[in-house]
C-alpha cells in the first residue's frame, strides 16, 4: 500500500482527485485507490 500511496500522492499532484482507500480483507494482502482524473472519471490503483 505505501507504493500505491506514493503513485496516488503523484497522480493528486497531477490534477486527479483521491475518493477512498479500500484496505485488503483477508486471504487478499492487496488494497487500492480510486481515484478520479480531472474529467471526473474514475480510475483504480492496485
Amino acid at each position: 500500500m505505501a507504493a500505491l500511496e506514493a503513485e496516488c500522492a503523484r497522480l493528486v499532484g497531477l490534477g486527479a482527485t483521491r475518493v477512498r482507500r479500500a484496505e485488503p480483507e483477508p486471504p487478499l494482502s492487496l488494497g487500492s485507490i480510486v481515484l478520479t482524473d480531472a474529467e471526473g472519471n474514475e480510475f483504480c490503483l492496485d
